[in-house]
């Protein structure tokens, strides 16, 4: 709102008033002092009215004022506000993103990791399974014999794609491969010589044995690790004059096992 000076209120009146006075005849000297009175006390009021106007104005003034100011730290705190908020959008996309970027390198990594157990699956569906694990059983004593005698071990604790000849006692390899081949034997010592040979065809590879009077159960074992070709034969041989002995808690074993194909 406007605030005009008074003067620019009072300077027209006067012009209206000097304007009629010429326009009239000159009144008399009473009457002259009536209307000096009268336009005096319109004048103070004009000037109360204006006055009363100025102080109005000047409270809504104020008041304006006020609430432009307060305006103004609304919009300050709200500018602020703002900033923080727009900060924290910054920063969740930023761990939005950053998320992203770690979710799809494990998603990568699992689908690696997918990939490579089908791909071991696949090769431990496709590699040759071969394992035995055997046991003389309840054969009491053998030997001693005149000759070397193959070990036939008759009990069969597992023969995983029977390769181990239970009629015969020997095993046939059946791929190009790295073997473990272990035995125990037993025989209780009267004057009497207890031992075993592990052959590859028809060479022998290691020999256990104990000879002795100990009036007591004895044990042997022995074990070896083996590269064979596709037709190789293992076996156990009980050399002459030797004897073993063997019964339900199967103190006598030959066992073998393909480590990995070569």
């Amino acid at each position: 709102m406007h605030i005009f000076p008074m003067r620019a209120f009072l300077t027209p009146l006067v012009l209206l008033i000097c304007h009629l006075g010429v326009a009239k005849d000159i009144p008399s000297e009473d009457e002259s002092s009536h209307l000096q009175t009268a336009l005096h006390f319109d004048i103070k009021s004009e000037l109360r009215d204006l006055r009363d106007m100025v102080v109005l104005q000047r409270a809504e003034l104020s008041r304006t004022m006020t609430e432009l100011r307060d305006t103004k730290t609304q919009v300050e705190v709200l500018k602020t506000e703002n900033s923080v908020m727009e900060s924290r959008l910054m920063s969740s996309e930023g761990q939005l993103e950053a998320l992203k970027t770690e979710n799809a390198a494990i998603l990568s990594r699992v689908t690696s990791t997918e990939s490579e157990v089908a791909k071991l699956q696949r090769e431990n569906a496709e590699r040759p399974k071969v394992a035995f694990s055997t046991s003389l059983g309840k054969t009491g004593h053998q030997g001693p014999f005149n000759t070397a005698t193959t070990v036939v071990y008759k009990n069969i604790f597992t023969n995983t794609g029977e390769h181990y000849n239970q009629a015969t006692g020997i095993f046939t390899a059946p791929v190009r491969g790295v073997y473990h081949f272990s035995f125990t034997m037993g025989d209780f010592l009267q004057s009497t010589v207890m031992g075993l040979s592990l052959f590859k065809n028809e060479h022998q590879i290691i020999h256990s044995g104990e000879v002795g009077d100990h009036q007591q159960f004895r044990y042997a074992s022995n074990a070896v690790i083996l590269q064979l070709e596709v037709g190789d034969v293992i076996f156990m041989q009980l050399p002459a004059n030797y004897r073993i002995y063997d019964d339900s808690n199967h103190r006598n074993t030959f066992i073998g096992i393909l480590l990995f194909p070569v």
